[in-house]
């Protein structure tokens, strides 16, 4: 039996143990001692299946953003402790002090855990929709890629952060990496499609697609209503929630809406109208194919589960990393997005959109009926049977 650490250090929200919940589930089901160091210790803990695998704070780095809007893998680096070498050393230390007698790391955005296992001499596998994974070239690609960005501010960003890092390797008599990328490289699973990847320069590689996700068990049944059904799945602290509901609930289509920590006022001011709240995370898995458009925030996994039911999607993304999957989807043609700065956001317009014009379904059944035959679950194993060589 194996000691296998699951580790998850930058970012936020539920979608990091999302991804990371079904491989710990299986190691567990196979004998492995399993066990999660997350950046945020209760996220995903009402997840099916997630109270199974203990759970501790992941070490992080924390301290005021230096970089406002940064441009590349560089610069999101040196916002989080990776600008200073004794900074970056006590964070690894801290990793290294975790993963003392592990046999293998499986990490979510977590490169100081990658650096701790390096030092340690322990394989460890990035499980990843790709963002903080880039290509091994130097400098690491821009993120913002509609903006200027300097070749010479990005290296200059990445060399900083390569200094740094290899300065901590040195001391532990580990190679330096020549570029951020090639830290992932030969480790990463990447669990997403060419047409979700924001590296379209990333060329060809091995893609698993989204795996099994935890996901909630509620079956809500659908309200009465008019016209095309309407799942979503909203973030509480969405700055246009109340207008969005109201453009839904004008609308009178049938619609299941779920959003942790809403403030109880609002399912309130449309009860009795066409939305149903769940107060409890619901099976997307069975109720996506009932529905015939799906709102949400552009979370990698909730978006590739609306493309892989063939439904088209209004994305709402609240961050960088949605923005870039928004941006994505949009030009595959599968659905519409809506900026987070957009004044006055139509959420309205947008809905009749999908809802009156045929070409965003029929992307989205495109899609579907492309990866109709990937076996979510025979990815799975070969991810298993990947890391299972490795121990």
């Amino acid at each position: 039996m194996a000691k296998i650490e699951f580790a998850w250090e930058l970012g936020a929200g539920t979608g990091h143990v999302t991804t990371l919940l079904p491989i710990a589930r299986a190691m567990k089901a196979r004998g492995h001692e399993v066990r999660f160091f997350l950046r945020e210790l209760s996220s995903g803990a009402d997840l099916h299946g997630a109270a199974e695998i203990p759970r501790e704070g992941a070490p992080i780095w924390s301290g005021p953003p230096t970089i406002q809007n940064p441009l590349n893998l560089g610069e999101i680096l040196l916002n989080f402790g990776y600008h200073d070498p004794p900074q970056n050393k006590a964070l690894v230390d801290a990793w290294r002090e975790r993963l003392q007698g592990s046999s293998a790391v499986v990490a979510n955005v977590a490169p100081a855990a990658h650096l701790a296992a390096l030092t340690l001499g322990i394989p460890s596998f990035e499980i990843s929709q790709g963002f903080h994974v880039p290509p091994p070239a130097m400098p690491s690609a821009p993120l913002r890629h509609w903006e200027p960005a300097p070749r010479a501010r990005l290296e200059a960003a990445d060399r900083r952060v390569l200094r740094v890092i290899n300065t901590v390797l040195a001391g532990y008599g580990v190679r330096p990496l020549a570029t951020l990328g090639e830290l992932f490289a030969g480790r990463t699973m990447l669990l997403t499609y060419p047409e979700l990847d924001i590296y379209p320069e990333r060329g060809p590689s091995d893609y698993y697609g989204i795996t099994d996700s935890g996901e909630g068990k509620a079956l809500p049944s659908w309200p009465a209503g008019e016209g095309p059904r309407l799942f979503a799945y909203l973030y509480s602290y969405f700055n246009g929630l109340d207008p969005l509901l109201a453009a839904i609930a004008a609308l009178k289509a049938p619609a299941l809406v779920f959003c942790r920590g809403i403030d109880p006022k609002l399912p309130e001011k449309y009860r009795g109208g066409s939305i149903h709240f769940s107060s409890e995370a619901m099976s997307v898995s069975q109720l996506l194919p009932q529905a015939d458009i799906v709102v949400c925030h552009a979370s990698h996994q909730m978006t590739a589960q609306a493309l892989l039911a063939g439904k088209p999607v209004l994305l709402l993304p609240t961050q960088l990393e949605q923005f870039l999957i928004m941006r994505r989807l949009v030009r595959y043609g599968a659905g519409l997005g809506i900026a987070p700065e957009a004044p006055n956001a139509d959420y309205a317009s947008a809905l009749r959109a999908l809802a009156g014009k045929a070409q965003y379904a029929g992307k989205a059944r495109e899609f579907a009926e492309r990866y109709a035959r990937h076996e979510r679950g025979a990815a799975l194993n070969t991810m298993i049977g990947r890391i299972e060589a490795a121990l």
